[in-house]
């Protein structure tokens, strides 16, 4: 009963999921169909025609083969009719499944078939990976941030299209649909350990997140929230973080364009902080003096480093006095770090 149960489920796993030998049969099911039947007729009218059974499917084979072999027995007018209609039947089969062929592999199905594979077994073989949900703007930078720190990932985009993109960034691509669970378990959800929802709407992103939890209770979920009014309902969805990626860019932007010496600003939304890279400037009232004297004057400020020279130095490494040139790297209040900036 195991063997008949493994057979049958065998029997019903999906098109993609079979070798491409099973696909190109079942694309040529019609003609391998119409052959069958064809041999079938023709050695039942061939026995009716006074051949035993050998002989009528031996003529059948020969009739629609073409090989040219003498007939076994001489035929009759009527006999010669029903063969020239065999041949004729079985040259028109030959011609449709020829045709068929042709266009399975010049449109591109048999090698999407094939990538679609490759990219199955991909997706079997990954594990503790973080599965993103979206290719958009946040969702591209997302992705790139996980391949920049080493970590696997999976895209699970609607977009098929966008298969080379995401290919480009260095994760896998999953077309699909997020808020199904049958895509969220071919996306290997059950080994992922982290899942993003970073779809455009607030309201698919609480879907997901809904859905994620419920296959997965004990997964991370991060989700990006738009509007503000969205943050509560998702993290009650089960989103572990629920953060907006606008307001980080605005006090990013804002910072840049109030302080002048400001090269970048990283907003660390949870925390109430940010990290920012300063430019000492030629004319600082701090040139000549060390990074002590910076964190004594700015108790709110944390002197993180010093880039010199393209290279990022620890505070505690950096023992002679700052140049002009030198790139302070701070931690602080946006406040906190706008005032040290301002005296630099």
């Amino acid at each position: 009963m195991g063997t008949v149960g493994r057979f049958l489920g065998w029997l019903r796993r999906p098109l993609a999921h079979r070798s491409l030998g099973w696909f190109v049969l079942y694309r040529l099911r019609f003609a391998i169909g119409a052959l069958i039947t064809l041999f079938l007729v023709a050695t039942c009218g061939y026995v009716i025609d006074g051949f035993s059974w050998l002989d009528a499917a031996f003529m059948t084979v020969i009739t629609i083969s073409t090989v040219g072999y003498n007939v076994v027995h001489p035929l009759g007018s009527g006999g010669r009719i029903f063969t020239i209609f065999v041949i004729t039947a079985s040259f028109g089969t030959f011609v449709y499944a020829a045709t068929m062929i042709t266009e399975l592999f010049t449109s591109g199905s048999a090698v999407d078939h094939l990538r679609e594979s490759r990219g199955r077994r991909m997706r079997q073989e990954m594990a503790d990976h973080v599965i993103v949900v979206g290719f958009g703007r946040v969702g591209q930078a997302v992705a790139r941030g996980l391949i920049e720190l080493g970590a696997e990932c999976l895209v699970l985009e609607r977009r098929p299209e966008l298969e080379g993109a995401i290919r480009a960034v260095g994760c896998v691509p999953m077309a699909g649909d997020a808020t199904n669970e049958t895509d969220l378990a071919e996306a290997g959800i059950h080994r992922a350990q982290a899942l993003v929802a970073a779809a455009e709407q607030d309201d698919v992103n609480l879907v997901i997140t809904l859905t994620a939890r419920a296959v997965r209770p004990d997964l991370r979920i991060v989700s990006r929230v738009n509007e503000a009014t969205w943050r509560d309902r998702i993290v009650r969805a089960g989103a572990d973080v629920a953060q907006s990626p606008y307001p980080s860019y605005g006090v990013s932007l804002a910072t840049a364009a109030l302080s002048p010496r400001v090269l970048d600003f990283h907003a660390l939304p949870l925390l109430g902080l940010g990290t920012e890279e300063i430019e000492v400037s030629a004319g600082s009232p701090y040139l000549g003096r060390h990074l002590g004297d910076l964190s004594q004057e700015h108790r709110n400020v944390q002197i993180i480093g010093l880039r010199r020279d393209r290279q990022l130095q620890r505070w505690s490494d950096v023992d002679d006095a700052i140049r002009a040139g030198d790139v302070l790297v701070a931690l602080g209040t946006a406040e906190s770090l706008r005032s040290l900036a301002e005296g630099i």
